[in-house]
């Protein structure tokens, strides 16, 4: 099978690799759309200490089984028997695996094995690029359910990439109002305005971070980081209220100095976010399902074989898409 495969940093080429053989429990599926995501950039640039070549990059994708229903696949498998497991917090499992990280092949190739639970039928109505944001909502699904926010909220999001569109979209329709977003990428914050964010401030200097504090006010509600840079982290705590919650989500960079003294002082309640659950997924599923969330316009589709290219496009040009999917 044709299969996209991360040779080296900054390199990916396609190469014939065996087909997946369905082990107990398992099902293939024959992949039509595979998601291009930050954790795969993250490893194509070589960034990634779980991603090393030779490896077949990517976790979100959309295909069909072999008998023919549509489907998305949950990439984030778990044991199921662990205590995280078995309270419900599969995302939190002590043996998860995901596609396209370590030994597990990933879904930038014509077919991919996963365990039946974790595929999940999905109509022909919902369109591939709609259906291929499943996987990142799912984790804005959760974040959310971590914070239950009150009503009203007032949201900053630190990062407009793709998380950062999805944050938007789906705070807009839990009650967030004067949703800030801000970000170094001015393509990336028209975009976010389009979306309806009511501020997006370019920080890449002071004077834009001054403006961003200065819109803060005495601060927001919540503040979610979607980046996950030292200073996107900082601005974080920087844009959020006295009692007020910091989301942390972006994995930009694996240590950040933060000022701690300041927040403690703000006795800001912090908390961490990472992947999702089974009901989060399904959730995610349903919102797109339903035409809820919406990011076709700014999705571009590119082949397998263009693989190169497409990662070159996403590193080079960062705010010219908020999403890529590679076509099979």
């Amino acid at each position: 099978m044709r299969a996209l495969v991360y040779v080296a940093p900054g390199k990916v080429e396609v190469e014939d690799r065996p087909r997946p053989v369905p082990g107990p429990g398992e099902v293939e599926i024959a992949i039509e759309a595979a998601g291009v995501c930050g954790s795969d950039v993250s490893g194509f640039l070589g960034h990634s200490a779980r991603r090393k070549p030779p490896l077949v990059l990517g976790h979100e994708l959309v295909g069909r089984t072999p008998d023919g229903r549509r489907v998305v696949a949950n990439p984030l498998i778990s044991c199921g028997h662990c205590p995280a497991c078995l309270s419900g917090a599969q995302n939190l499992c002590s043996t998860w695996r995901l596609l396209g990280m370590d030994q597990t092949p990933g879904t930038f190739a014509e077919f991919v094995t996963v365990p039946v639970a974790q595929a999940h039928e999905i109509p022909d109505s919902l369109t591939s690029t709609r259906a291929i944001l499943t996987e990142p909502l799912a984790n804005i699904v959760h974040l959310f359910r971590l914070l239950s926010p009150a009503p009203f909220f007032r949201l900053a999001i630190v990062g407009a990439g793709t998380m950062g569109a999805l944050a938007l979209l789906t705070a807009q329709r839990i009650g967030a109002r004067e949703v800030l977003l801000a970000d170094v990428n001015e393509e990336r914050l028209s975009s976010m305005r389009r979306l309806g964010a009511k501020y997006a401030i370019n920080v890449a200097n002071s004077e834009g971070a001054a403006e961003a504090k200065e819109l803060a006010g005495h601060g927001f509600d919540v503040v979610i980081d979607a980046s996950g840079n030292s200073a996107a982290r900082q601005m974080a705590f920087d844009l959020c209220r006295p009692g007020g919650q910091v989301l942390l989500l972006g994995m930009g960079q694996q240590r950040s100095e933060i000022d701690f003294v300041t927040s403690i002082r703000k006795e800001h309640r912090v908390a961490m976010s990472f992947a999702y659950t089974p009901v989060d997924f399904e959730r995610a599923m349903q919102l797109l399902a339903g035409g809820e969330i919406d990011l076709d316009r700014y999705t571009v589709q590119m082949e397998l074989e263009r693989g190169q290219e497409a990662f070159e496009m996403i590193t080079e040009k960062p705010g010219a898409t908020l999403k890529v999917m590679l076509g099979l």
